[in-house]
């Protein structure tokens, strides 16, 4: 009889052991959770910034893109009004060397240069 109540006891204690354990788990459990949520929530947090900042970044390098490649096409266009310019500058220089040449030298006039920059008449010579 004794052996049972001895048995009794035993289980008894053993419950009461499980159950402090369990109890001892649940608490460290929730701590744990606490600190991870805390911790995982900045992490969130930072990684929404994150993205903000990035989506940010990507529409701007978007734009900067497309004003660099209009820039481009821009500069291209002006180059080659500038290469007409040139060549059409350039056949109204021939133009006008071959006018100046057709014009006989008793009809030319000439300016004569002084030193005090005042306007002079020209004189046919």
């Amino acid at each position: 009889m004794l052996s049972i109540i001895i048995a009794i006891l035993a289980f008894f204690i053993a419950m009461v052991a499980l159950w402090l354990t369990s109890e001892t788990a649940k608490k460290i459990e929730n701590q744990n959770e606490k600190f991870v949520r805390a911790h995982v929530k900045t992490l969130r947090e930072e990684l929404r910034e994150m993205d903000k900042k990035l989506d940010k970044t990507s529409r701007m390098m978007t734009s900067n893109d497309e004003a660099q490649s209009g820039l481009d096409k821009r500069i291209n266009e002006h180059t080659e009004a500038l290469k007409q310019l040139r060549t059409h500058l350039a056949h109204l220089s021939e133009q006008v060397d071959l006018l100046d040449r057709s014009i006989p030298s008793r009809y030319r006039v000439r300016v004569a240069k002084d030193e005090s920059k005042t306007p002079q008449k020209p004189s046919i010579q």
